[in-house]
């Protein structure tokens, strides 16, 4: 499929220049914040990828120890996270039914997913199914109030169809709802972060040449506001950290 190898191609690219758009940018600015509230090394730690994709993650988390297992709904993109991650059980399934034993997990990871589900409740349950009492997930999800104004374009599209953006109906979040859709789904101790702020994206598209070198410059900034509380709501992406409640975490 060629949506499977673009994102392929999106991440290889990433790790050449993480500044060259702002599809890179943003997962550079989430893998920082995922360093931080993972553990540093992952031996002995089973790892599951809800919504694995290419399996990009799957093959990082791997290189760090984790005992790394993962599911998406796409074949063609089940068939490039096989690829790049041989030996890794990949399995094709839904994220509201996980083909996976409760309890298997100490880690669940759940990136650019929840924000093409029409309701949340199924999927945070499955996932919370699958970890261990105690056990952390970690999933991005997009905030309404984001600076470049998504929300509106979204629905702008989704009705009347706009060129070059798809027509798919998204679901944009409060750090507030997001907190109580998870734990009415068994976790505890949700906190939401902001993963990378400002109107990006209009740079990217008004001014492609000038992005790589804004950006570098933006980070500094960045890194510094976007996770601020009076302005994370802001943010192009949050990033919940949340523990299934029943252990220690």
């Amino acid at each position: 499929s060629l949506r499977a190898a673009e994102f392929a191609e999106r991440y290889v690219r990433l790790n050449a220049d993480p500044y060259e758009s702002c599809f890179a940018y943003s997962r550079h600015r989430l893998q920082k914040i995922m360093e931080r509230l993972l553990p540093e090394r992952g031996e002995g730690l089973r790892l599951l990828d809800v919504g694995c994709g290419t399996g990009h993650h799957l093959a990082q988390l791997r290189r760090q120890g984790f005992d790394v297992a993962g599911v998406d709904g796409s074949q063609e993109m089940l068939g490039v996270a096989r690829a790049n991650n041989p030996g890794v059980s990949i399995r094709q399934g839904d994220v509201e039914a996980l083909p996976f034993p409760s309890g298997g997990f100490d880690v669940v990871l759940c990136v650019e997913v929840l924000r093409y589900l029409p309701g949340l409740g199924g999927c945070l349950r499955e996932m919370a199914r699958v970890l261990k009492p105690g056990g952390l997930c970690l999933a991005t999800a997009t905030p309404v109030l984001n600076l470049n104004g998504y929300w509106l374009i979204n629905r702008l599209a989704s009705r009347f169809g706009m060129r070059g953006l798809s027509k798919l109906r998204q679901a944009f979040f409060t750090s507030g709802r997001l907190r109580r859709e998870f734990v009415a789904a068994g976790f505890r101790q949700p906190r939401v972060h902001g993963v990378y702020l400002g109107p990006v994206n209009w740079v990217e598209r008004l001014a492609p040449r000038l992005t790589p070198p804004f950006l570098r410059a933006w980070e500094r900034l960045d890194s510094v506001l976007a996770d601020r509380v009076m302005v994370r709501e802001l943010s192009n992406m949050f990033l919940v950290r949340a523990v299934r409640g029943g252990g220690r975490g």
